[in-house]
C-alpha cells in the first residue's frame, strides 16, 4: 500500500464512510497553499501530517 491508499483507509476508519473520508481529504490544509490532504500524502512527511490530524480527530483533540 502507498502513502495515499493508507491515509484514505485511516479516513474511512475515522469518518465511517467513503464519501465523508474522501470530502475531508480534499479540503485545504492551511498554510500549505490550498494542498489538500490527499495531495500532502502523496509524500512521507505530508502523510505523517494527515495520519496525524487523523488521529487527534479519532482521540477528540481536534482544534
Amino acid at each position: 500500500m502507498n502513502y495515499v491508499e493508507l491515509v484514505q483507509h485511516q479516513a474511512e476508519r475515522v469518518f465511517g464512510n467513503k464519501e465523508k473520508a474522501d470530502h475531508w481529504l480534499n479540503q485545504p490544509i492551511v498554510g500549505t497553499n490550498e494542498r489538500s490532504r490527499l495531495q500532502a500524502a502523496h509524500t512521507k512527511t505530508g502523510y505523517e501530517l494527515v495520519k496525524a490530524e487523523l488521529e487527534r480527530l479519532c482521540h477528540g483533540f481536534a482544534c
